[in-house]
C-alpha cells in the first residue's frame, strides 16, 4: 500500500512539472557545413522517445532520410506551410532537460523565417508546438495508465485486507464459540468423572454384597450335601 501511495504521489508531481508552457524559438544550426535558420523547442521527455515520434511525424510529409543524426525530407509536402514541395532538415538533440527538436524548412531560394515569410513561419512554429504538446499528452496518458494500474492494485489490496479482516472477525467468533464448547465439555467431563467415581464406589459395595451372598450360598450348598451324605 505504501509503495502504491508513493507512486501516485510521484505521478501527480510529474504531471504538475510537465504542465508547462511550450516555447518555440527561432534558431540556427550548422548542418552539413551549411548554416540553416529554423526553429526549435525543448521537450522535457526522453530524447529517444521524442526522436522516434518526430521521425514518425516527418514521414507524414514525405520520404525521410536519416544520416549522422540528421533527418531530411528531400521532397516534403506540408500544405500548412506551402502549396509547393519544400525541403525539411531536422535534428533532435538530447540535453539535461530532455530533448531539443530543431527543424528548418528550405523553400529552394530561402529558409522559412519570421522576416522572410512570417505566415509560413507561424505555421511551422504551430506544427512544432503541437508536436511538443502531443508528446506531453502521450506521456501523461501513459502515466495515467500506470496510475490506473496502481489504483486497481490498491483497490485489490484494500479488498484483500477487508476480506482478511472479515475472516479474522469470523475466526474470533469461532474461537469464542470453541471456548464455550470446550468449557461446556470440561463441565460435562467433570460431571461424568464424578458419576463414574460414584459408580465405582457403588460397584465395590455391590461386589462385597455379591461376595457375601456367594459365601452364604456356598454354605447352603454344603448343608444340603451334608443331608445327602446322612442318608443310610
Amino acid at each position: 500500500m505504501t509503495k502504491i501511495f508513493v507512486f501516485l504521489t510521484a505521478f501527480c508531481f510529474s504531471v504538475s512539472v510537465q504542465a508547462q508552457k511550450i516555447k518555440v524559438s527561432e534558431s540556427t544550426e550548422e548542418v552539413q557545413q551549411i548554416t540553416r535558420t529554423g526553429m526549435s523547442t525543448v521537450i522535457e521527455l526522453d530524447a529517444k522517445d521524442v526522436q522516434k515520434a518526430w521521425q514518425k511525424q516527418l514521414k507524414n510529409y514525405g520520404k525521410t532520410d536519416v544520416s549522422n543524426g540528421v533527418i531530411t525530407v528531400p521532397v516534403a509536402n506540408v500544405s500548412a506551410i506551402s502549396s509547393s514541395p519544400c525541403r525539411i532538415v531536422s535534428i533532435v538533440k538530447s540535453n539535461s532537460k530532455g530533448a531539443t527538436v530543431w527543424w528548418a524548412i528550405d523553400m529552394g531560394d530561402s529558409h522559412v523565417t519570421p522576416s522572410g515569410n512570417n505566415s509560413a513561419y507561424k505555421s511551422a512554429e504551430r506544427i512544432l508546438h503541437d508536436f511538443a504538446a502531443e508528446c506531453y499528452r502521450d506521456d501523461i496518458n501513459e502515466q495515467v495508465k500506470d496510475a490506473e494500474k496502481a489504483l486497481n492494485a490498491s483497490v485489490k489490496a484494500h479488498d484483500k485486507e477487508v476480506r482478511e479482516g472479515e475472516n479474522l472477525v469470523k475466526d474470533v467468533a469461532k474461537n469464542k464459540q470453541d471456548k464455550i464448547n470446550l468449557e461446556q465439555k470440561l463441565k460435562d467431563n467433570a460431571a461424568e468423572l464424578e458419576q463414574l467415581q460414584k459408580d465405582i464406589a457403588r460397584n465395590k459395595t455391590e461386589q462385597a454384597t455379591a461376595l457375601q451372598e456367594t459365601e452364604k450360598m456356598k454354605k447352603a450348598v454344603e448343608v444340603v450335601r451334608a443331608k445327602l451324605n446322612g442318608i443310610d
